[in-house]
């Protein structure tokens, strides 16, 4: 991909592009890579093709495996909804594709899967009390919140985890919650790691985009004026 990237540069500036070194080009793939993949992740659900490709960043997290936390953070808990918890969920989610609650039933039974409803903050407010439209025992939604910082025991450093808010009827209890999800792909290191995604056209587009955003780059009077400042020092 690094040789690719730069033979397409090279072929636009017909061989007159400055060079890069391993660590300006990973940089470049790498947003080109998160460019790539939040826009695959819109169509994961409604495109074969799509879902094939991405089928190595799917995983599966729940709050009884202990992948997804409470939030204690009282920064945040101070101000959730009524009938609402805050939940902490892996540090590396990138779009849930998928999402339910089991209801506690008895100290350890638990009720089908309940699917869990994304709504806007809007929404709740126009619907709160509706009763055809606010959480009932077959149905709870999900408020998309902020971030935590979590604290990790040395030399693990910190993460920072997004937060949501479940919120309920307030009669049953959230006894576990489970999320499918794509995680974000891995960096490109070159000569370390390659990119975790082998299929060919994500490849060529990640390519395709880092090129172009090298081209911007170059393009740029700003970079222009930087590049003749740091000639005329030679």
């Amino acid at each position: 991909m690094k040789y690719a990237v730069l033979l397409g540069v090279d072929s636009i500036f017909e061989n007159a592009a400055p060079g890069y070194n391993n660590l300006q080009i990973e940089n470049f793939l790498n947003k080109a890579q998160r460019r790539i993949f939040n826009t695959k992740k819109k169509i994961y659900d409604i495109d074969e093709t799509v879902k094939r490709m991405l089928s190595p960043l799917n995983k599966r997290g729940s709050f009884l495996e202990g992948d997804i936390v409470l939030t204690i953070n009282t920064d945040l808990t101070d101000y959730t909804h009524p009938n609402g918890t805050l939940y902490s969920l892996p540090e590396d989610v990138g779009f849930i594709v998928e999402e339910y609650v089991k209801f506690l039933t008895a100290p350890a039974t638990y009720s089908n899967p309940i699917p869990v409803f994304p709504i806007t903050y809007d929404y709740y407010t126009k619907n709160y009390d509706s009763r055809y439209k606010k959480p009932y025992e077959k149905m709870v939604w999900r408020l998309d919140y902020s971030t935590e910082t979590i604290a990790h025991v040395p030399p693990v450093a910190p993460t920072v985890n997004y937060v949501v808010e479940l919120i309920t009827d307030g009669i049953n209890i959230i006894g576990d919650y489970v999320i499918s999800y794509l995680r974000f792909p891995v960096d490109i290191e070159i000569g370390v790691a390659d990119c975790e995604i082998l299929d060919s056209n994500f490849q060529d587009e990640v390519v395709s985009e880092a090129i172009k955003m090298i081209v911007a780059a170059l393009n740029d009077e700003g970079y222009q004026v930087a590049m003749n400042e740091k000639n005329s020092d030679l």
